[in-house]
């Protein structure tokens, strides 16, 4: 009986540190900063029809896209949400990025500014919930479609 206590205890370990691992590599950034899994967003689908241009926490012109389409109203998990920031007139790389990212139910919010080739996190947290609570009713999403 000890026996059998001690495999699967020795189990649990292996099973949580395994986890603990991919969580990690999951949020690995990329070369650019910017977490792994948001390659590949501009080929998401976009949220809005046309550039955003009215002010907000997020200055400049906005464009959104999500990994995954909502379900009855609501986001699936492991939906990621990228919305870039540019500068009128900018070309190349967004100045700012801001993320959002469903994880068991919750949304995880960061917000990247580029300096140079490389984005690091400008904001995160608290800072964007308290802005989102507007849009609770929308799934905490502003952009609608």
């Amino acid at each position: 009986m000890g026996n059998m206590r001690s495999r699967v205890a020795v189990l649990v370990v292996v099973l949580g540190l395994a986890g603990a691992v991919a969580v990690l590599a999951a949020a690995q950034p990329a070369a650019n900063g910017l977490p792994k899994y948001t390659n590949g967003y501009a080929k998401w689908k976009k949220l809005n029809r046309k550039p955003i241009t009215t002010p907000g926490a997020h200055t400049g012109i906005k464009n959104v896209y999500a990994s995954k389409p909502r379900k009855r109203k609501k986001f699936p998990n492991g939906t990621v949400i990228v919305k870039t920031i540019a500068q009128p007139g900018q070309k190349g790389l967004p100045f700012q990025v801001a993320v959002m990212r469903k994880v068991r139910g919750v949304w995880r919010w960061v917000e990247y500014e580029r300096s140079g080739a490389r984005y690091g996190v400008l904001a995160k947290g608290q800072v964007c919930v308290s802005c989102h609570v507007q849009a609770k009713a929308n799934d905490w999403v502003f952009t609608r479609r």
